[in-house]
Formats: structure tokens, C-alpha cells, sequence
């Protein structure tokens, strides 16, 4: 089983902020936020399903950068991500807070949160992307 989905990035107040989601009805005892993601429909590339997972559970439209590679998860379910930014005519569904003004129905979260503090949120084996991210940054 792959999921692909997109480490959206910006540039926040303090820095480097990444957008993460929380899946509804989950604990909120760290670390259970990631990347908005979900799985790779039969004869869609990975790309696709992360920019249209991204929208489906965020409703920002991105555009990708590059591919951040894949991690397996404790689970086992393979995730692919690509990094992206936020295409100019969402950023308005953003607000003053980084916070998604529609989350879609699987979650009850959506933000962006600087590096560190998302490092800290995420689930283990997706804070690779974020190391992935700061290497292409520096």
C-alpha cells in the first residue's frame, strides 16, 4: 500500500513553516500530525494524488517543488512526498494563525507549524521529509 502527499512549506514570521494535519477522532498526544496525504489511485502518479490529496484535505492548491523520497511507517504503509508551496490564489484560505479554513472531513487539524515545532508533533518516521526539506534549504 503507497500514499503520497506533500510537505507544503512557507516562510512564516520565525522562519520555515510546514503545513501538518491531524486525522479527526485521533489522539492529540504527540507525535500524530503529518503530511496531508492518502493513497495512490490505480494508473495515477504518485505526484497527482499528493497535489489532489493536499487539496481534498486542506483546500490549498500547491504547486511541487521536488520529491522528498518515501519512508515506511511503523505500520508498514509506504508514503511518498514531494515538496510544494502554496499557489498564490490559496493563500487567502489561510489565516492570520497559519491555520486551513477548510479542513475536509478526515481531520481536525489543519496549520502550519515552524520546523521545530512541527519536528516534534509528526509521526516518527515522516520527520525524514523534514530533514529532507532542510537540506534543501541550506
Amino acid at each position: 500500500m503507497v500514499s503520497a502527499g506533500c510537505l507544503v512549506s512557507r516562510s512564516g514570521a520565525g522562519g520555515v513553516e510546514v503545513l501538518l494535519v491531524h486525522a479527526r477522532g485521533a489522539s492529540f498526544r504527540p507525535p500524530l500530525f503529518g503530511i496531508p496525504k492518502g493513497l495512490v489511485e490505480p494508473g495515477e502518479e504518485p505526484e497527482d494524488t499528493a497535489r489532489r490529496e493536499t487539496f481534498e484535505e486542506t483546500g490549498l492548491r500547491v504547486r511541487v517543488r521536488s520529491s522528498l523520497g518515501s519512508v515506511r511507517q511503523k505500520s508498514g504503509k509506504i508514503v511518498q512526498a514531494f515538496w510544494a508551496s502554496v499557489e498564490p490564489e490559496s493563500e487567502a484560505a489561510i489565516d492570520a494563525a497559519g491555520r486551513c479554513g477548510s479542513p475536509d472531513a478526515e481531520n481536525d487539524v489543519c496549520r502550519f507549524y515552524p520546523l521545530d515545532k512541527a519536528r516534534e508533533m509528526m509521526i516518527p518516521a515522516q520527520r525524514a521529509f523534514l530533514d529532507r526539506l532542510v537540506e534543501r534549504l541550506d
